[in-house]
């Protein structure tokens, strides 16, 4: 059975683990996971321009995601989380009605700044991020599959500082 997650982040699905079992130990230094608990994906819809040339919406068709916190800051806020579960996604050009639909199940490991804002995102596919204009990746709404990691700018810029596998700009696919 394929190892699903997808972490669609606000209003675009957006980013530190390595895949590998020692790898995945080592940055909970020592530290006993938090339970599972269940997360729903709402979906999102972005104005022409912030991703792709057109309106993007995405309605989450089948889901059941779980997700557990990691790690936290000293002062208790949450540092590292993990997400996993089913995710199947329709994307749609809501000026065209073309429609797509991709599994954006695979597991993400979002690695937050003390002051909550993402610092970084890893990936173990498929999973969505959205680039924008702005950020240090062609623009567009990627699905990707394998092992890929966003970093997370202070200024919010998002670049991939790891791209191992397969990547799909939805964008491309819905008409851009």
């Amino acid at each position: 059975m394929k190892r699903r997650v997808a972490f669609v982040l606000a209003a675009v699905c957006a980013a530190g683990l390595l895949p590998t079992a020692a790898a995945a130990e080592s940055p909970l230094r020592g530290t006993t996971p938090e339970p599972w608990e269940p997360y729903v994906e709402h979906g999102f819809s972005v104005p022409a321009g912030y991703v792709c040339s057109f309106p993007l919406e995405a309605t989450p068709l089948e889901q059941d995601m779980v997700k557990r916190v990691l790690r936290r800051h000293p002062d208790g806020a949450v540092e590292l989380e993990e997400y996993k579960g089913p995710l199947v996604v329709e994307y749609e050009n809501t000026d065209t009605g073309a429609t797509v639909v991709r599994d954006v199940g695979g597991r993400g490991f979002p690695e937050y700044r003390n002051d909550g804002r993402l610092k970084r995102y890893t990936a173990v596919g498929p999973v969505a991020f959205g680039m924008r204009e702005t950020d240090d990746h062609p623009k567009g709404f990627w699905i990707v599959d394998g092992h890929h990691v966003v970093e997370f700018a202070e200024d919010g810029t998002r670049s991939f500082s790891v791209e191992n596998g397969t990547k799909e700009n939805v964008c491309e696919a819905l008409g851009d």
